[in-house]
């Protein structure tokens, strides 16, 4: 990249002394496990730092939309009708679906149909899976949709015209007009996940079970009371709710003043080999040094070590771990708040200024400088996992605005503003001229922004020390916030559509939009279209719209998706930084199935065993 100097080498290093500092936290350690991975037949399993499961029901809101709950959690005690990841690749995998490979097909009205078959399942109560519990899992989204997570208006399942249930095993949805199968297998599909109705229809703890969820008002109420329920910490492991599962696993302990959880098998999954675990326990850690710390000790079967830490490898390995690099399929950066009426929103909507800032970010001293060499070129939403994504553009691949200050400057100048390096710059020509400020910009605002950032994460936190100080570099200055990365989906999700409630016009999370545990194939529906849940960046333009509806039902869907790819590279709408490996992972040599790791970070313990 083009005009690097030393002072960014020079920050970086700075900035990755102050970083590798700020894991002397205070550590929950793993002292409660009750199996260590040197002895027994139960695996140890490292959560997130600082962010340990609070909630069940998979029915989940924006704020639970995380690793720590979703693939970790949710997904091995109900998991969605379909999944994607084979083999380490992002690609479908018909073999652990809940159901036989969906068959497409299209009516007389053009309208796409899709035909599903279930697979022979039992809940842990010994209580077949049917189509009911499709129907229930259904209800419940239709009645409470805008809380969804996932949900996208116009999309699942605003999209769906009718469903019909035929038998206790096969259900039929007609969609309301001709779709892409590729997103509908890859988006649409994935988000239905069998829930037990015969023993979750109910609106209150001592309530008889009902089928209160075939009108709305009773969809609602029965949500309302899961909803309650998931969110009680301290019941989570003895609620008789979350014992009915149709996972591999059950939870068995969990201990609500660290979020230390076990689980144990579900007798009624169909286990793959005789070999299976024992139990399988989530271990809670506040700082990345107690992590290292019980990895060096053998206390994990498998745990991360951060990236500042590298250098306790050579030891892992001579204790008896494997090491593998866990390259996952997302992308991040800043988040740029567009609510209507939030001060900053007029000046962030200006195409020249996410240019500008832009400019300022080096690609390459990031990935090597605090990345150490593991991470990949993101300065889009499509993910390209060590450069081997699929479908990438051309355009894709390069940077679109090469680092250089001077660029940033001129850019800024040529459009009325004064720029005081180091200062706060300000808007001298407001107006809507070539030369001018632009809509909405008054006479005298400043590049003044309040960002936010977490420290939980060391190089999350040596990312955002790098941006605050290359912002500044141009009289962008930067309110600092930080947060327990636990905090910042449930932040990001508070601010969408909403100036009043939005205390941040800019939001570094490395992690907020992972591909997977849906949607498995990034077309823009859940970040980007007007009203989605997830749009944490409160984006809405009708061009937009119209491109994602486009990516949804073009007939020729992967065209569709590179002409939305090469905008959003040049749009930057979002920040793009470089996409990290998700994490170093250090497993007990004798523990087999941990690999490949799958991109979407979805786990499967139940494939996992110890040899002797």
């Amino acid at each position: 990249m083009g005009g690097r100097t030393s002072r960014v080498v020079a920050a970086l290093a700075t900035i990755l002394t102050v970083g590798t500092l700020a894991t002397g936290l205070v550590a929950v350690g793993p002292a409660g496990a009750h199996e260590r991975a040197s002895g027994g037949n139960g695996a140890t399993f490292a959560e997130i730092v600082g962010e340990p499961p609070t909630y069940f029901f998979p029915m989940y809101t924006a704020s639970f939309w995380t690793t720590a709950y979703v693939p970790w959690v949710s997904y091995l005690m109900w998991p969605p009708l379909y999944r994607w990841g084979k083999n380490g690749q992002t690609k479908f995998n018909p073999t652990n679906a809940l159901a036989d490979p969906p068959v497409f097909s299209t009516n007389a009205t053009g309208q796409t149909v899709v035909t599903i078959t279930l697979k022979k399942r039992t809940w842990s109560d010994g209580q077949p899976v049917t189509t009911r519990d499709v129907q229930f899992w259904m209800n419940l989204l239709e009645a409470n949709k805008t809380t969804f997570a996932a949900y996208v208006p116009g999309s699942f399942p605003d999209n769906v015209k009718q469903i019909n249930y035929t038998s206790t095993t096969k259900f039929q949805i007609v969609f309301d007009k001709k779709y892409s199968t590729y997103w509908l297998l890859g988006n649409e599909l994935t988000q239905i996940t069998p829930i037990p109705q015969h023993a979750w229809d109910k609106t209150s703890a001592t309530g008889a079970i009902g089928n209160y969820d075939m009108t709305p008002k009773g969809a609602k109420a029965v949500y309302k009371f899961l909803q309650g329920e998931a969110k009680k910490a301290s019941t989570l492991a003895t609620n008789p709710l979350w014992k009915v599962v149709d996972g591999a696993w059950q939870v068995k302990t969990y201990d609500s003043t660290n979020g230390q959880m076990s689980m144990a098998p579900n007798p009624k999954y169909p286990w793959p080999q005789s070999q299976k675990l024992s139990s399988f326990t989530e271990v809670p850690f506040t700082s990345t040094t107690a992590e290292v710390n019980a990895l060096e000790t053998g206390q994990l079967s498998v745990g991360f070590v951060p990236f500042t830490s590298l250098k306790v490898i050579p030891h892992l390995k001579s204790e008896g771990y494997k090491i593998a690099y866990w390259t996952q399929a997302a992308f991040g950066g800043l988040i740029l708040n567009y609510a209507k009426n939030d001060a900053a929103t007029p000046i962030l909507s200006q195409l020249y200024v996410r240019q500008a800032l832009t400019h300022l970010i080096d690609f390459k001293s990031i990935i090597q400088k605090i990345y150490h060499g593991h991470a990949s070129y993101a300065p889009s939403p499509i993910s390209n996992p060590n450069g081997l994504g699929s479908n990438v553009t051309a355009l894709d691949k390069k940077d679109p605005y090469p680092y250089s200050v001077s660029a940033a400057t001129k850019l800024l100048t040529k459009h009325g503003w004064h720029v005081v390096p180091n200062g706060t710059s300000t808007c001298t020509k407001p107006g809507t001229g070539p030369t001018q400020c632009g809509k909405g910009i008054k006479k005298g605002a400043k590049l003044d922004f309040r960002i936010v950032g977490t420290q939980s994460s060391t190089t999350q936190y040596a990312l955002l020390q790098y941006i605050v100080s290359q912002f500044g570099s141009v009289g962008a200055n930067m309110k600092v916030k930080l947060v327990p990365e636990a905090n910042l989906p449930s932040l990001a999700a508070q601010c969408a559509g909403q100036a009043k409630t939005c205390s941040w016009d800019m939001e570094l999370w490395m992690g907020e939009w992972p591909l997977g545990w849906t949607p498995y194939v990034e077309t823009g529906g859940n970040t980007f279209y007007c009203g989605a849940t997830s749009n944490y960046g409160s984006y809405c333009t009708p061009k937009m719209d119209a491109m994602i509806n486009a990516n949804h039902s073009s007939a020729n869907p992967i065209a569709s998706l590179k002409k939305w790819e090469n905008y959003m590279v040049k749009a930057q709408i979002q920040i793009y930084m470089p996409e990290p490996a998700y994490r170093v992972v250090a497993y007990k040599g004798n523990l087999h199935g941990v690999t490949p790791l799958d991109p979407y970070l979805q786990i499967y313990p139940e494939d996992w065993y110890f040899s002797k």
